[in-house]
């Protein structure tokens, strides 16, 4: 017969190294893709957290804007009110419901 077993425990020690080898590697870069990962995310969170600011700052100061205008010119401004009120009435109610008959 052949001796398969002991021509395969050098092929055996062979393979397990290079799998060790793969597995360690695999776990470095692993380690390198989550800590990229966490420093591009706190980028990011920096990011969004100053786009937010920036943004409630601009809010807050065009409403204050719209306050000052309100003030001056209060006849416009419930003009302005109405108008958009019945245009958002309009859009809300849909198409009309009427049912026409036919003179038969």
């Amino acid at each position: 017969m052949t001796d398969f077993p002991t021509s395969a425990s050098p092929a055996h020690g062979v393979a397990k190294a290079k799998l060790k080898s793969a597995a360690s590697s695999a776990q470095d870069a692993y380690g390198d893709l989550k800590s990229a990962a966490t420093e591009t995310l706190g980028e990011t969170r920096e990011r969004v957290q100053d786009a937010a600011g920036r943004a409630r700052e601009q809010l807050e100061r065009r409403y204050e804007d719209l306050e000052a205008y309100v003030q001056m010119r209060p006849a416009v401004a419930v003009g302005v009110a109405a108008t958009v009120g019945v245009l958002v009435g309009l859009l809300l109610r849909g198409p009309s419901r009427t049912i026409y008959l036919r003179d038969a």
